[in-house]
């Protein structure tokens, strides 16, 4: 993105040579410097950009490649847009030197008006993970909420523990998007084989939805009184060997 300096250096000799042609050199020694300042800002606003687009495309490929969501209007726009501001050539902005209806400080403005429209993109996709990320931890804390009356298998209690730790580090990752990509596979794979979620839980035993209520008391609480429930609660519970192992009762 950074202009050469032997193009520019070419470019302000030409206005230098037509300054001493028409007598205006004054003019066109101001002219010459304003242009190097517009060309060093128009600099340090393209690595500004490149830097947002990196933090951005990082994002993206998590949301669109980990957790294959579709990326949203404002993100395909802001990107339409720094693609537009990348195709413009050296040969193009350095002819705008040339060209008083076309100031270089305007290519500038519009450069900064991208990176705006990339970092309000980025902060929709962040969004997106955190809610992504909030509705998967729920589920990570119903997992271990069942895990609980069933006995806390060790692997299985891995398993969720990893799985919350990485949905955790999705905001700031370390690792690039494909080896992310990589380990969500792997974990996601391991934690559907648990029991995620009470109704599945409900209909893989059987039991009564007045059973996975008392069920998710006690997962709360750690205990009940028996006087709290119904024979049919209790009978159902002792039908179930993970939770027959499990369950004490106390006089």
């Amino acid at each position: 993105m950074p202009i050469q300096t032997t193009s520019l250096k070419s470019k302000l000799d030409s206005l230098e040579q037509k300054a001493e042609e028409f007598d205006t050199r004054t003019n066109t020694e101001e002219r010459v410097g304003q242009t190097e300042e517009d060309l060093k800002e128009l600099n340090r606003t393209l690595r500004k950009l490149k830097q947002s687009l990196d933090d951005f495309e990082r994002q993206a490929g998590i949301l669109t490649q980990v957790f294959e969501q579709s990326l949203p209007s404002e993100a395909v726009a802001a990107r339409d847009k720094v693609q537009s501001i990348s195709s413009v050539t050296q040969d193009d902005i350095l002819d705008r030197i040339d060209d008083k209806s076309h100031s270089l400080s305007a290519h500038v403005d519009e450069v900064r008006d991208a990176r705006e429209e990339v970092k309000s993109a980025q902060r929709i996709i962040g969004d997106q993970l955190k809610e992504i990320q909030r509705e998967k931890l729920a589920d990570a804390d119903t997992a271990e909420s069942i895990q609980k009356i069933v006995g806390e298998e060790p692997e299985a209690m891995k398993t969720i523990s990893q799985y919350r730790s990485f949905l955790n580090s999705i905001l700031n990752p370390r690792d690039s998007v494909s080896h992310l990509k990589s380990q969500w596979q792997g974990l996601e794979k391991a934690f559907d084989n648990l029991d995620t979620d009470w109704e599945g839980f409900r209909q893989r035993h059987g039991l009564s939805q007045q059973t996975i209520e008392d069920l998710k008391k006690l997962s709360r609480e750690g205990e009940v009184d028996l006087d709290d429930l119904d024979d049919a609660s209790v009978n159902e519970m002792l039908d179930v060997p993970e939770l027959r192992s499990t369950i004490k009762v106390s006089l």
